[in-house]
């Protein structure tokens, strides 16, 4: 592995490529906290430990001022360079040996895979979401209202079982 990359662990490394892959987008820590499945303290404490290294800053928005974007300072983007050589050099030892044809088709296999995971990540998200914030939709509302009437004779089934004893 690179040197530069050395001064990043497995987990900054996940959240340096997140980050660099969505430069176009503002990223603030609930999405850290969302995409990699963390607690708040948790990315608090990670996020903090990022900025003391110099691969993240934390820049105040306009719009609210009790968010603050996350941005890859030239440190990090030294990081991702290094990572994205890596990767290439990997790729390039995986594939040695394929024909064009049979590595068109491996990265077709890999790609739908890919969309697999992200389509089931989003579900899961959304899930999670509506589980978090108390979703029940109104026909589940209505139904835990309802008195349950699976076992109408459950005193009867009571005083049977007592009277076996």
């Amino acid at each position: 592995m690179p040197a530069s990359a050395t001064d990043a662990t497995g987990g900054n490394a996940h959240i340096i490529m997140f980050l660099a892959r969505n430069r176009d987008k503002d990223i603030y820590q609930h999405t850290i906290e969302r995409k990699f499945c963390i607690t708040r303290s948790t990315a608090s404490r990670v996020l903090t430990l990022m900025e003391k290294k110099g691969l993240i800053v934390r820049e105040p928005v306009a719009h609210d001022a009790r968010l603050k974007k996350i941005m890859l300072t030239a440190k990090a983007d030294a990081i991702v360079a290094d990572l994205k050589r890596n990767g290439e050099h990997m790729e390039r030892l995986l594939v040695a040996g394929f024909s064009e044809a049979e590595q068109a088709a491996m990265f077709d296999y890999v790609r739908r895979m890919r969309a697999n995971i992200d389509k089931a990540q989003r579900d899961f998200e959304t899930q999670r979401d509506f589980e978090t914030h108390g979703g029940r939709n109104d026909e589940q509302a209505d139904m835990t209202d309802m008195p349950d009437t699976t076992n109408t004779n459950h005193m009867t089934d009571t005083k049977k079982k007592e009277g076996d004893r």
